[in-house]
């Protein structure tokens, strides 16, 4: 009798460690939530989607532990509510979520959006589901080179018709300039100007300014010739932090943190963006009318590409706004001319690198660049 059962038992064990050797080789994450709610099982997929490290990180969490600053979304961006409450209704309902669009926080802060499809595990009576299981695709790299796509058709679309705009200003203003030069020159040998000298070189002034806005939209959509070279990006950072110390920035305080290896870049290009970068994060701080820091530190490797976190305790990015911001001509700032980010963009890809704003949270912005190696 006890051989008829160990050999019953044989293949019952083979096949439970099959399952076991399935989950964990299985690409998408898996986590399975008991009857209460809480995770009974999770495989390292799903442990490295959700922001995870240690393997029985999940363990006993329930719904509302894992899920609580996530929002569920359709896949057009409708949304749904919070994550947790959402798929705490599958117990109730019994129906199914499939292809839902998670925005999702790990533990550590950072900002993912995740693929989810959430089932019930039903029982054989009427009785509420026995658990719920929830299949979860990091989809974060995706939609970012899907953005960067994007982008770089609205910057090639965009650039062209700037360039068309700025050639027209600049020939107009150089009209206006010089008609108002002619007057203020006149002016000035009149007895009896009056305040008209004063307008003709307010107009002057105006001039002046929408000229050198021409100008930037010209440099914009212009093709960047990047001529690499070995960058020590270190003192390159340094250099940058110092030209920004000496602006009038007297409430930051600005950290270039720890060593940083050398790229391969164009150095003046590179001067331009980061200096663009750090200067945008004091501004932020500066309008939110108190203190703050700026911390540039390298983050290691990606794919043979330096890692540089660019980080400040300014106000944030709201959530609609986070996906506009190195779009051409978007700005929040009275007298922005919406390019500094998006030059900062175009520099960073011209180096086949990339730029992404990671963190957007109030109090914590990052924004992460990548730079590609030296080859030996």
């Amino acid at each position: 009798m006890s051989k008829i059962q160990s050999t019953a038992a044989g293949p019952a064990l083979d096949a439970v460690r099959l399952s076991q050797e399935v989950l964990r080789h299985l690409p998408s994450g898996l986590a399975f939530f008991d009857a209460a709610g809480n995770v009974g099982e999770a495989n390292p997929a799903a442990h490295a989607a959700l922001g995870f490290s240690r393997s029985h990180g999940l363990h006993a969490l329930s719904l509302e532990d894992v899920f609580r600053k996530a929002e569920l979304r359709e896949p057009d961006g409708t949304v749904l509510g919070g994550a947790a409450a959402e798929l705490r209704a599958i117990f109730t309902s019994g129906r199914t979520l499939q292809r839902k669009l998670m925005i999702y926080f790990t533990p550590e802060g950072e900002r993912r959006r995740l693929g989810v499809t959430a089932c019930p595990v039903l029982r054989p009576d009427s009785h509420p589901p026995a658990g719920l299981i929830c299949l979860l695709t990091d989809l974060t790299s995706i939609h970012a080179l899907e953005e960067e796509l994007q982008r770089r058709k609205n910057m090639s679309a965009l650039g062209e018709m700037a360039a068309g705009i700025a050639h027209e200003f600049k020939n107009a203003l150089a009209t206006i300039s010089g008609y108002a030069q002619m007057l203020t020159a006149r002016l000035e040998k009149a007895e009896a100007a009056g305040d008209a000298h004063g307008h003709a070189v307010k107009i002057i002034e105006q001039a002046a300014m929408l000229n050198n806005i021409a100008t930037e939209f010209l440099t914009f959509a212009r093709p960047l010739e990047v001529q690499p070279e070995r960058v020590d990006l270190g003192r390159l950072l340094h250099y940058c932090a110092d030209a920004i110390r000496v602006q009038d920035f007297p409430q930051v305080e600005l950290r270039i943190a720890g060593e940083f290896p050398a790229v391969a870049g164009d150095s003046v290009l590179l001067t331009a963006a980061i200096t663009n970068l750090l200067r945008n994060a004091c501004e932020a701080i500066v309008q939110s009318r108190q203190g703050g820091h700026v911390q540039v530190s390298f983050a290691g490797w990606e794919r043979q590409r330096a890692r540089i976190l660019f980080t400040d305790d300014g106000p944030g990015v709201p959530t609609e706004l986070s996906e506009k911001i190195f779009i051409p001509f978007f700005t929040t700032k009275p007298s922005g001319t919406g390019l500094g980010l998006a030059m900062v963009h175009k520099i960073i890809t011209a180096h086949q690198g990339s730029i992404l704003l990671t963190d957007a949270s109030p109090g914590h912005t990052v924004f992460t660049v990548l730079l590609p190696a030296v080859l030996p």
